[in-house]
């Protein structure tokens, strides 16, 4: 699993897994910061049939790199792409992890920061999460933490930069095999939007989970906002997408408990009133959009698959 010329640790063996399409540039800083960890790591990148020669440019790393290419033959999303990738490198033997967009950029210790907490918690732990920062050096605000309600119970942990999670994004997510074997993979379903919110949930419901607030990462977005709301957005196309992340959402809710699935339901209501009397365009189409999401929520069971 580990190419020739690069020195394997039987006891860290690490893939990074990389999800890309079409932003070669980007993907190549990824990828240049990864091989620049002080802890070596593999390098899979999954790529969602990009039309921009992503291709060339990865085969042109050399062999012993560990850099590896896997082309999915047509755009399965960013969820396709994070279930294809952790379940190759499960079969490949490796013993953790590591999740990212193409647009972060790692920084030389993040992986040994991540690593420590590895050994700190002594294996005892879901996923971690790196602190994601802009380009500017302030947090990143579309990768939220949700804190566990139970994090009172170790502000010990504090102190050495542990914060107690349930929530967290793809963006630097760190977690073990013996996880993925029982949590199972990402829904493949979800396309794009939410699935590392369902995932997240998934794994800290069986185990605790933590933000290692040592390990940082770079979210080279182009702005630092969250997600553009449906109701503001302009772009028909990515208009028509937000049906995935109305569906998604309503299914992770549903999962939830009636209590938060009823409040996503007034939420998701609320927001289609938005629609109706605030937005200046496309009315007809956000609001049908909102409406065949949640309904689809509403009947969608994708089936959690297993390594195994």
């Amino acid at each position: 699993m580990h190419d020739g010329g690069r020195e394997e640790n039987v006891l860290e063996k690490v893939a990074a897994i990389v999800v890309t399409y079409n932003r070669r540039e980007l993907l190549r800083e990824c990828v240049d910061a990864l091989l620049g960890s002080n802890t070596a790591v593999d390098i899979i990148v999954v790529d969602n049939a990009s039309t921009d020669h992503t291709g060339e440019m990865i085969k042109s790393y050399p062999a012993d790199a560990g850099v590896s290419y896997i082309n999915t033959g047509k755009n399965i999303g960013g969820a396709g792409g994070f279930q294809l990738g952790i379940r190759k490198a499960y079969e490949k033997g490796y013993d953790y992890f590591w999740l990212m967009d193409d647009d972060t950029t790692v920084r030389p210790d993040t992986l040994d920061k991540l690593m420590e907490a590895d050994k700190t918690l002594g294996g005892g732990y879901g996923f971690l999460s790196s602190l994601a920062l802009w380009v500017d050096g302030s947090e990143c605000i579309m990768n939220y933490h949700t804190i566990a309600a139970d994090w009172n119970t170790e502000k010990k942990k504090i102190c050495e930069g542990l914060v107690k999670v349930e929530e967290a994004t793809f963006v630097s997510f760190f977690t073990r095999r013996e996880v993925v074997a029982r949590a199972g993979l990402p829904l493949k379903e979800y396309f794009i939007w939410g699935d590392d919110t369902e995932y997240t949930r998934r794994i800290s419901a069986l185990y605790p989970c933590y933000l290692a607030a040592d390990s940082q990462v770079i979210h080279k977005m182009a702005a630092n906002i969250s997600s553009l709301g449906i109701a503001d957005c302009t772009d028909v196309c990515r208009i028509e997408r937000m049906f995935y992340s109305v569906r998604n959402d309503c299914y992770t809710y549903r999962r939830m408990g009636w209590k938060k699935f009823l409040r996503y339901t007034v939420n998701t209501f609320r927001m289609l009133l938005g629609v109706l009397f605030k937005a200046k365009q496309y009315k007809a189409k956000k609001a049908a959009v909102i409406l065949k999401g949640y309904f689809a929520g509403t009947v969608f069971r994708p089936a959690i698959e297993r390594v195994n």
